[in-house]
């Protein structure tokens, strides 16, 4: 085997041990993935980094242990600096000088954003059919959910703030920022431009972003992220707010773009693999069969018997979009019983991933070496 293809391997198995993993193909396209993300020496260096954060100085003893490499601290800070702003690892917001291994999605493929190729774009999505679709999906604690529109809920509800994007937006006191979504951005290369919308600058992040490190998004008032809210669900995209109890962003999504959407709606039974806490329900006696609903539905979940709308809850998540343009007022949010609580903020939401991949006890062993600055 070719040397270099075989530091790629190497990275592919290193990169499969994350929360979300890097598996292997038949193909092998996912090595064709790396070798558009890292040159050669850059895969030595995401080799000797893990999912906790490392100092320069602790990657410098691991290339060196490594790869007999000895490389200066300087040289490596700017090399580990231009891998974080060129989108292929991670760099810690509160020690600046610290970095970590990216997951590919949400990850690597996102922070690619204004630097995307036709080329890549079509390697993406063989390698999504291939084998990332189900380990995007693998885990039961998913990295987004789905959280409705509240035009479309009765006044009644008492809505968690982890639903209620609005009233997160509110009471946000971290900076707000938006950016393009990186799916439409990469299916217009392909020639497939959004059904829904001609509008791209949908993807809210809050906090110190690190989209707004590279200059690939500005920040905005709540005002204006609430504005954002309002004409996506006008437009019909569905809110997919990072699945914690404090979320780290807000993807606002359309059934035809989506890399998380039109994945799921692959499989036989997309709302498992999505957290929600609503489903629609028609009223069919109001219903009138306009076929409004069906249009709206971003997750192919309407469909007409007798010219009345019928929801197929294997597909429904409960958005809200068919809820908010029926003029009959025939479809309704239903609150589910059994709520799915999302964890209190990303880490624990990862560390919760990870622990269902490898296991509680083989977690509390990576927990330890995490703690002791160690490699998983």
């Amino acid at each position: 085997m070719d040397s270099r293809v075989d530091l790629y391997r190497q990275l592919q198995e290193h990169l499969d041990k994350l929360p979300i993993g890097f598996p292997k193909t038949n193909s092998g396209v996912e090595i064709k993935i790396l070798q558009h993300l890292f040159d050669p020496f850059e895969t030595k260096v995401a080799l000797c980094l893990s999912l906790g954060n490392s100092s320069v100085q602790t990657v410098q003893k691991r290339m060196k242990r490594k790869f007999n490499e000895p490389y200066k601290l300087d040289n490596l800070q700017k090399v580990l600096d231009n891998m974080y702003l060129s989108g292929s690892i991670n760099r810690s917001k509160k020690e600046p000088s610290k970095y970590s291994n990216a997951m590919l999605a949400i990850g690597m493929f996102e922070f690619q954003l204004g630097n995307l190729s036709k080329e890549f774009m079509e390697l993406m999505h063989q390698y999504f059919d291939e084998g990332f679709n189900d380990e995007f999906f693998r885990s039961s604690i998913p990295q987004l959910r789905a959280s409705p529109h509240m035009k479309a809920i009765v006044p009644e509800y008492s809505i968690a703030t982890y639903d209620n994007m609005r009233k997160a937006v509110m009471e946000c006191n971290e900076t707000i920022a938006v950016a393009n979504c990186v799916c439409k951005e990469g299916e217009a290369l392909l020639g497939k431009s959004c059904n829904q919308t001609n509008d791209i600058e949908v993807c809210i992040s809050f906090g110190a972003s690190a989209y707004l490190d590279r200059g690939q998004a500005r920040v905005i008032s709540k005002e204006e992220c609430l504005d954002i809210l309002y004409q996506a669900e006008k437009e019909g995209l569905v809110l997919q707010p990072g699945n914690s109890l404090q979320p780290f962003c807000i993807c606002l999504c359309c059934g035809c773009c989506c890399g998380v959407l039109t994945s799921a709606k692959k499989y036989d039974r997309p709302a498992e693999l999505i957290a929600h806490n609503f489903y629609a329900k028609v009223v069919v006696k109001e219903c009138n069969g306009c076929k409004i609903c069906i249009s709206r539905c971003q997750m192919d979940a309407i469909y007409l018997n007798e010219s009345k709308a019928l929801i197929n809850l294997d597909r429904c998540i409960g958005c809200g979009l068919c809820v908010t343009t029926c003029k009959k007022e025939a479809i309704h949010l239903i609150d589910k019983k059994n709520k799915t609580v999302p964890p209190r903020n990303a880490v624990m939401l990862y560390l919760g991933i990870l622990s269902e991949k490898v296991g509680k006890q083989k977690m509390m062993g990576n927990m330890l070496k995490l703690l002791l600055g160690k490699q998983l």
